[in-house]
């Protein structure tokens, strides 16, 4: 049963982490970057007793002329301050697609997915050949 759970949680994670990594890539080589504008700062519900965390929202105009938001991902970004600028990045025809445009961010976010995803996928894997 716990082999099971492994390997669900791995190839899970695993799964999310390479559509991320092909979104970003998608956005860097198709997207439309813009210029946005930090709304606001939002509080969400830290995980594990670690507190509340802050992350801003950005506000954009997108192709269509339509205003957009888009939530930063990450926690406690610095740079980003409430009423200054923030680069956006979108596919075209698609703003649910948007991210804050900082390239090296959003690989040290997809990175540690997949090698979260491979150990827990490589550990069943392993233990089931052992077996």
């Amino acid at each position: 049963m716990g082999l099971v759970v492994f390997l669900v949680i791995g190839l899970a994670t695993m799964g999310y982490g390479v559509y991320e990594a092909v979104l970003h890539y998608r956005l860097r080589r198709h997207g439309i970057r813009v210029r946005g504008l930090v709304a606001r700062r939002e509080s969400s519900a830290g995980t594990g007793g670690s507190g509340p965390t802050q992350h801003a929202v950005v506000e954009f105009v997108d192709d269509q002329g339509h205003m957009r938001e888009v939530r930063d991902r990450g926690t406690g970004r610095s740079g980003l301050r409430v009423a200054g600028p923030a680069l956006v990045i979108y596919l075209p025809g698609a703003p649910g697609t948007a991210r804050i445009d900082d390239a090296w961010r959003s690989l040290w976010r997809i990175v540690p997915v997949l090698g979260f995803g491979c150990l827990f996928t490589g550990l069943a894997l392993w233990e089931l050949v052992r077996r």
